[in-house]
């Protein structure tokens, strides 16, 4: 019991035992239940008290390439930014941030540039697919590239069973998973195998269609947060794929329902920031912490600079949340940035 409240049932007990002798009536059974309340209400008080804290935001080096609707992923330290929608439309760059030194480098860009692509990485290799390749947004393009970062060189692989765009693409056990987006099969759940370069288009579909998503491995299993869907605006849905069983379960919703926006993993938690509501014309900076034990959200400082479009990733420190544009819709194209906000949470005593 929080040390307010104890005092406040102590001199409710007291109160009971000198006020006979100053010819008050007191019903101690009342006073009692108020101590108790006062506690309850300073126990939740401090519960949320300690969920927005526990973080900080810090500013990482600029992107080299201002850029929105750009793919993020990690290897070997280095986290790696391909594509999206540069200054002059579509960009093929191809860039990779050290936290360490905090410095980029320039490397192969892409052979194929696109906007809105997933990326993922798996056995020390990153691993590309679809995207629109101009900006008319034709979910035209089912092409899957493997990039060597010994070499410095692409590779193209067996493409996806079908086209897709504004999709993520999530690994986890060796083999990498496609998941929602644009296209002719959009709930199609596609599983690509790196050691026998096939495509499985045989798992349960994803219940809730969604474009322009989030979605992250942990523990296990894949989660699919938010989006949004012709018809239906931004969803709050999240559901969660276990590949042991095969099927998908629903959990607790996001707080705020979005589009556009990114999630990482970090200490067994995922981290949720960003994004946009295209009929109100805003962008997002709260941050959101989902316990998968608990199926809890709990919010979190937020973002300092609200955006959509943006990417993401995490180590074992720190989220990483790459570019993006302050502007929603359209708007994106003249407020692209080449910010990576970092977010560090605070290490339990």
């Amino acid at each position: 019991m929080p040390m307010k409240a104890f005092t406040f049932y102590s001199l409710a007990r007291d109160l009971e035992n000198t006020a006979p002798g100053f010819g008050i009536t007191i019903d101690y059974d009342i006073l009692r239940k108020l101590a108790m309340a006062v506690a309850i209400f300073m126990w939740f008080t401090a519960l949320a008290g300690a969920a927005q804290a526990g973080g900080s935001w810090s500013q990482g080096s600029a992107m080299p390439t201002a850029r929105s609707e750009l793919a993020v992923t990690r290897l070997g330290g280095r986290i790696y930014v391909a594509g999206g929608i540069g200054r002059w439309g579509t960009t093929g760059a191809f860039e990779a941030y050290d936290p360490s030194s905090k410095s980029w480098v320039r490397l192969a860009p892409l052979p194929e540039p696109a906007h809105h692509l997933a990326m993922a990485a798996a056995g020390g290799r990153i691993y590309v697919s679809g995207g629109y390749v101009n900006l008319r947004f034709r979910p035209d393009k089912k092409s899957t590239w493997v990039y060597d970062p010994e070499a410095d060189q692409w590779r193209r692989i067996a493409d996806m069973p079908g086209p897709r765009a504004a999709h993520k693409l999530v690994a986890l056990g060796g083999k990498l998973y496609a998941v929602g987006g644009v296209g002719p099969e959009s709930t199609a759940l596609w599983v690509y195998d790196p050691a026998t370069n096939l495509w499985d288009n045989s798992q349960a579909p994803l219940p809730t269609a969604r474009e322009h998503l989030a979605s992250v491995a942990a523990g296990g299993k894949i989660y699919v947060i938010g989006g949004r869907w012709k018809g239906r605006g931004n969803l709050s849905v999240v559901e969660a794929y276990d590949p042991v069983t095969g099927g998908w379960s629903r959990l607790a919703g996001l707080p705020v329902a979005r589009g556009g926006h990114t999630a990482a993993t970090l200490k067994g938690r995922i981290h949720v920031t960003g994004g946009e509501d295209l009929s109100s014309a805003n962008t997002f900076a709260d941050h959101w912490v989902y316990n998968p034990a608990m199926d809890r959200w709990i919010s979190k400082p937020s973002m300092p600079t609200a955006r959509h479009g943006l990417d993401s990733t995490a180590d074992d420190a720190s989220w990483y949340v790459v570019g993006g544009g302050t502007g929603a819709g359209a708007r994106t194209f003249l407020t692209l940035t080449n910010l990576i906000e970092v977010y560090t949470p605070r290490r339990q005593k």
